[in-house]
């Protein structure tokens, strides 16, 4: 199999001529490439105008004895999105940024024939949910983390970075999930085109599937437990609020009864040493109750784990 990396007209005419199938993977292509490229492999208007505009949604368009795929993988911490027309006869895939694993998977194409023109498919789609999954991986070494320090005493950028966090696990999702419901409705067009067998081609897509499910799970779990560290960090919150009003509660009471004006008051709260003895002492009382109260309660102290 042949492994093209620019539109040559010359090469691909030949290649056509003699029915060798190959892999073309164009990155950040210019409109005229995708134009010429569209007329030397009849790829429909339609489909090329997708390539040319992306943000599209993950999704399967078929076009008789052709399909565009239109699936994301992941570099780094930013998805990219790559645009796969699929055909009997050859593989092209576009994309306008660096994807690692799809650049392993085309080294491994150079170096190690595939025998089918599924094989080739199947690499492609496997190389961009295994990006996904990796990168969901990374996040999940950092959210054990995090939440570990929600029960201790997280900084503000750690409070932050569980929040931002959730949110970058929600985009992920927002691409895994329509791609394993992609594969699970759609992925029977691409086992009948022609060249790619139906029964050889089965088990591979479904694999994908399988890694996608497995992917949409790690995210759903990663995300209850950045929700259940935020949770954490509100009831520490809310139990320093109750501690304040459980130390301003009883000096509320006391300078509200003893600034009263009875009359027995009065008379005998005349001097530095009554207003001590009653005054102080009466304050003093209950914050000392208030304060047994909240270590027996676990609010001061290193907690037993």
């Amino acid at each position: 199999m042949k492994v093209l990396d620019t539109v040559d007209a010359d090469q691909i005419r030949a290649l056509h001529e003699r029915g060798e199938f190959f892999w073309l993977d164009l990155h950040a292509p210019s409109d005229e490439d995708l134009d010429e490229l569209s007329e030397l492999l009849g790829i429909p208007h339609l489909a090329m105008q997708d390539t040319k505009e992306f943000g599209q949604r993950p999704k399967i368009d078929d076009y008789g004895g052709r399909v565009l795929v239109v699936f994301y993988g992941a570099h780094g911490s930013e998805p990219v999105e790559v645009h796969v027309h699929v055909s009997g006869e050859e593989v092209v895939t576009v994309r306008r940024a660096s994807c690692a694993h799809l650049g392993a998977a085309l080294e491994r194409a150079m170096h190690d024939t595939a025998h089918t023109e599924q094989e080739v498919v199947y690499r492609v789609l496997e190389a961009l949910a295994d990006s996904l999954r990796q990168l969901v991986d990374g996040h999940a070494a950092e959210v054990e983390t995090l939440e570990e320090i929600a029960f201790e005493r997280p900084s503000g950028a750690q409070r932050r970075r569980m929040s931002e966090l959730r949110s970058e696990l929600f985009r992920v999702q927002q691409i895994v999930l329509p791609q394993r419901d992609m594969l699970a409705r759609g992925g029977d067009l691409l086992e009948t085109l022609p060249g790619l067998e139906r029964d050889v081609a089965r088990h591979p897509f479904r694999d994908v599937h399988d890694d996608l499910v497995l992917t949409a799970n790690e995210i759903d779990y990663l995300r209850e437990l950045l929700a259940e560290a935020i949770n954490v960090l509100l009831n520490q919150m809310a139990g320093r609020l109750t501690i304040v009003a459980t130390i301003f509660l009883p000096l509320t009471f006391a300078t509200g009864f003893f600034g009263m004006n009875f009359g027995w008051m009065v008379r005998h709260i005349d001097s530095a040493p009554t207003f001590f003895a009653f005054g102080v002492a009466g304050m003093i009382v209950p914050l000392a109750i208030a304060a047994v109260l909240l270590v027996r309660a676990g609010y001061f102290g290193q907690r037993s784990r």
